[in-house]
């Protein structure tokens, strides 16, 4: 381990070098980091997605290419190689188990146990995780934990933290874009997204809204509703039954983006070659608006 860890170091000054950006994934075992990388990497994750010891990888979030590093915590704690890695790193995503009491008290233990070994120029996210969980720690009571408070309290840092669900994607955008402006200095998802059509449905599949951007889609009208029966029979189970829930599927020159909050789905048509992250981004605040 000591030979790969030292290989990172070495592609990581290389990257620094080449001016990229490095940003760090840490968290307990189960807290949902390496689905975090998955993320980031697909779009998606799966179920029983084995947890990393250690992960390095470049990856393209909107304009910006960056270097993601996966670490164990035993690697965190106690590697020499990694305690130097943290001194040089750009950002920093600590996620937190949030699913009771107990795992969130692990989490900030596992935090401070690593806080004086990262540098205050550091941008520092927190993903308080597992949110679509219905026994889940209230988001207002971890932001009174007094673990937190310190960490807010440090005005020299810049620090944010997000309620998320890592597994269906809920505001997991919204808080990268957050950590990636921090580091590269500029607004990350600069790409265009083209919409091609909206499709809003009701709870148990019936239409409350449907609207076409743009008319030259209606000729793969067929192909696409074809499709889209076809993802939301696959999906039923988790579309119909989950309070919460975001995937992507890809028809052709076509993409679907399939969003589901509460009783509420979303389905948006975009380019294939559209930025995912940005499309995934654009149709929860079209639901969101319609919601309301």
């Amino acid at each position: 381990m000591s030979n790969y860890l030292s290989f990172i170091r070495d592609k990581l000054i290389s990257s620094q070098e080449q001016k990229i950006p490095q940003l760090v994934i840490l968290g307990l075992e189960g807290s949902g980091k390496s689905s975090v990388v998955s993320r980031l990497i697909y779009g998606t994750i799966s179920d029983g997605q084995p947890p990393q010891v250690t992960c390095y990888i470049n990856i393209t979030y909107g304009k910006s290419v960056i270097t993601v590093l996966e670490a164990d915590e035993e690697t965190a704690r106690e590697s020499p190689y990694f305690q130097d890695i943290l001194g040089k790193i750009d950002g920093i995503v600590f996620v937190i188990d949030g699913q009771s009491l107990r795992h969130i008290e692990a989490s900030f233990e596992y935090i401070f146990s690593l806080f004086d070994k990262i540098p205050q120029s550091t941008s520092i996210l927190f993903l308080a995780n597992k949110t679509d969980l219905p026994d889940s720690v209230p988001f207002p009571d971890l932001l009174q934990d007094p673990a937190f408070q310190v960490i807010m309290d440090d005005i020299n840092r810049s620090v944010s933290i997000y309620p998320v669900s890592i597994k269906t994607g809920e505001n997991f955008y919204t808080a990268f874009d957050w950590i990636i402006s921090r580091m590269t200095g500029r607004t990350p998802l600069r790409e265009e997204v083209n919409p091609k059509r909206v499709i809003i449905l009701q709870e148990g599949g019936v239409p409350a809204f449907d609207h076409t951007f743009d008319k030259s889609i209606e000729e793969h009208d067929s192909t696409l509703l074809g499709g889209l029966i076809s993802a939301l029979n696959i999906m039923a189970s988790t579309i119909f039954e989950s309070e919460s829930v975001m995937d992507v599927v890809k028809l052709g020159v076509i993409k679907m983006v399939i969003r589901k909050m509460g009783p509420w789905s979303i389905v948006l048509f975009v380019d294939r070659d559209d930025s995912e992250s940005k499309a995934q981004s654009l149709a929860e605040e079209i639901l969101n608006a319609f919601i309301e």
